[in-house]
């Protein structure tokens, strides 16, 4: 693929959102100097000056200066634009003097110290009757070390993101700059125009304004000069995370579920995601439906509809009898572990908060992570997949770069690009096409062409998933199929153009499956005349092998107004800078039951090259098992240290509540 188009992507991309600077400079009175400000609504001032050298080579010093209203509890700045995993700096007061605190959290709890940037407390920090001020160079604040262990140093001729933080609650004890305390009240982002902060005054600056014995509190001179001060112990214990992750890919058709303990990763066990009732009155929840002898008129009650969590009620008794009861197939103790939950995309905000609920307060798991399905396969070897040459040996980076994922399955199929292991949420496209519309669609011509199937959907399911085909040249098969005019009898229509197939449909006396035959016109011929005494009934299947899958490419053969999945992937391009477009178009990977068609991914890729630019090279791959690729992905997530910073503990969803994990969620690496 061609990663000059990738980074030339990933810099538009990051340019449409660093565009405009929210900072503006500001000549401070009582010190000179002269710093880029940046004000929040709630009247929160954050200044910054840098020296003239300063650039993402090498480490730098700065001057900070936050302004705060004097009622303010505490507020914080957090140098990498989001809470964990880079310096913070919280500041507040006791009403006459100001206290700092250099702080960096490693999870959604309270911040430890953090003892790589220091501080040197300048002139112009201070109390008077309506606000507090702290002014002071800081050594480490510019520059750290991130999640990966890779040095990061902030672009001084360049713009960056800042987030702010602050709580009109006071800290525990005021004095004190390991003092706890309470959860943020708000938090913000802002643009910072590092370049405007640089001068070079900066030295002058730091030599004006450096006083002889600087302005600490007691506890502060503490802190900076013994080495041995005892660290600060959070109120609430933090407790070790579980050994053991449950993944479960919770579709609409079927659960994909397994455990990861360590490095091992069992194999997922694939169980239908439904409550059945045969004619006979017998109920069949999940697994159980294998011991089902006749399917003939079984009813389904599915918890999902169209790809989201509706029923909880059908979903907690099938989650129950799989995991939590005695005699489970997959025993789970849900407060020694992890949960990794599947969701689709654009979820609506009431459905993931009962998701939510039910994951902590109704099987009290200790921790949890819901995300996006289609993103937890950046979590794969896509080149792999698409098997590029490499030389032996190579091991891959995960998450991937760069994929476009194409997730076709029971209720919906989702278009989803993927960028840096986080998916594009304004570029995802979904078409309403699943496999429940295909097997709907099929008993509606079987009912109107041959027997009336409408009350055997589970049958007409395994016919659709052993006979259709994608077409790659639908007009000559249609062709090939034609009848011909009234009273006519094409020659192709009865030898069966190489298309027709018979469809043996069970008995469930000496046949539990239906089996897919060659069409032999004579034995059509015969079966006519001999109706009534026929010892197997067969399904004639002609157009509606490839008729029917056909709906994903075109859904308007039927009256859908939705264009089909090669326009869509184009739609989904558009909204992305074209810099993503050869990095995308050179990564589609496809997976969900829907892929399984024969043709499938040979139509894809010829429908997607006929629409894309020229100068893209258009590669289209389906891993060995596109139905449980979701979940493999995401257990190799689970090994993956950035589940650490992903998930959420029961703790943390006790103390915090439903909004606070929602945002977390939404986040995501980001946060």
């Amino acid at each position: 693929m061609k990663w000059s188009a990738v980074t030339t992507g990933i810099a538009a991309l990051a340019g449409s959102v660093l565009a405009q600077t929210d900072s503006t400079p500001f000549v401070d009175a009582e010190t000179g100097i002269t710093f880029q400000s940046y004000e929040t609504t709630d009247g929160i001032t954050y200044r910054l000056a840098l020296p003239s050298t300063a650039t993402g080579d090498a480490a730098y010093d700065v001057i900070v200066q936050v302004v705060a209203p004097i009622d303010m509890g505490w507020a914080g700045w957090a140098w990498g634009g989001a809470m964990t995993y880079n310096p913070l700096t919280l500041v507040w007061s006791d009403g006459t003097s100001v206290t700092y605190s250099s702080r960096q959290a490693t999870g959604y709890y309270l911040p430890g110290e953090y003892a790589d940037a220091s501080y040197t407390v300048l002139k112009g920090t201070g109390v008077n009757e309506t606000h507090f001020k702290f002014t002071a160079l800081c050594t480490g604040c510019a520059a750290w070390t991130d999640f990966d262990g890779n040095p990061y140093i902030l672009n001084g001729a360049g713009d960056t993101n800042f987030a702010y933080a602050y709580s009109s609650t006071p800290v525990d004890d005021p004095s004190d700059a390991s003092s706890s305390f309470s959860i943020h009240d708000s938090v913000g982002r802002w643009i910072h125009d590092l370049a405007g902060a640089r001068s070079d005054e900066f030295p002058q600056w730091v030599t004006a304004n450096t006083p002889d014995c600087a302005t600490l509190s007691r506890q502060q001179k503490k802190l900076s000069t013994d080495p041995m001060a005892p660290a600060r112990k959070s109120k609430a214990h933090q407790p070790s995370p579980p050994s053991r992750t449950l993944v479960l890919d919770n579709g609409a058709y079927t659960i994909k579920a397994g455990y990861v303990t360590g490095d091992v990763v069992d194999e997922p066990h694939v169980i239908p995601n439904c409550i059945a009732r045969d004619r006979n009155k017998k109920v069949y929840i999940s697994s159980d439906l294998e011991n089902c002898t006749d399917f003939s008129e079984v009813a389904f009650r599915r918890p999902v509809e169209k790809g989201f969590t509706v029923n909880w009620e059908a979903e907690k008794e099938i989650w129950e009898h799989e995991f939590f009861n005695e005699s489970a197939p997959q025993p789970c103790n849900p407060a020694e572990t992890r949960l990794l939950l599947t969701e689709p995309s654009n979820a609506l905000p009431v459905l993931q908060t009962n998701c939510d609920q039910m994951v902590f307060e109704e099987f009290g798991f200790a921790s949890y992570y819901r995300g996006i399905g289609p993103s937890f396969n950046a979590y794969h070897d896509v080149q792999g997949i698409l098997r590029t040459p490499r030389e032996p040996g190579t091991v891959a980076e995960l998450p991937v770069e760069i994929l476009l994922l194409i997730d076709t399955g029971y209720s919906h199929t989702t278009i989803t690009p993927i960028l840096q292991g986080r998916p594009i949420q304004p570029a995802i496209r979904r078409l309403d096409v699943g496999g429940k519309l295909l097997t709907n669609y099929l008993t509606r011509l079987l009912s109107l062409r041959h027997y009336d199937m409408r009350n055997e959907t589970y049958i007409v399911n395994e016919m659709k998933e052993a006979a259709c085909y994608i077409s790659l040249d639908f007009k000559g098969d249609l062709e090939r199929t034609w009848k011909g005019t009234r009273g006519e009898r094409r020659e192709t229509y009865l030898s069966g153009g190489g298309i027709a197939k018979d469809y043996v449909l069970p008995d469930f006396h000496t046949r539990t499956k239906g089996v897919v035959r060659e069409f032999d016109p004579q034995r059509a011929s015969k079966a006519r005349r001999l109706a009534t005494e026929a010892s197997e009934d067969v399904l004639t299947l002609r157009n509606e092998r490839f008729a029917v899958p056909e709906l994903l490419f075109h859904p308007s053969d039927i009256g859908i107004r939705q264009p089909g999945i090669a326009d869509l992937v184009m739609q989904s391009l558009r909204a992305l800078p074209v810099g993503l477009w050869p990095g995308l178009l050179a990564n589609v990977v496809v997976v969900g039951g829907g892929s399984l068609f024969p043709g499938f991914v040979e139509r894809l890729q010829k429908e997607i090259v006929r629409r894309a630019p020229d100068e893209c090279f258009v590669r289209v791959a389906r891993p060995e098992n596109p139905v449980a690729n979701t979940w493999r992905g995401a257990a190799n997530l689970a090994k993956h240290p950035h589940v650490e910073k992903l998930v959420v503990t029961k703790q943390e969803y006790d103390e915090f509540g439903a909004a606070w994990v929602a945002r977390k969620f939404s986040a995501g690496l980001e946060s």
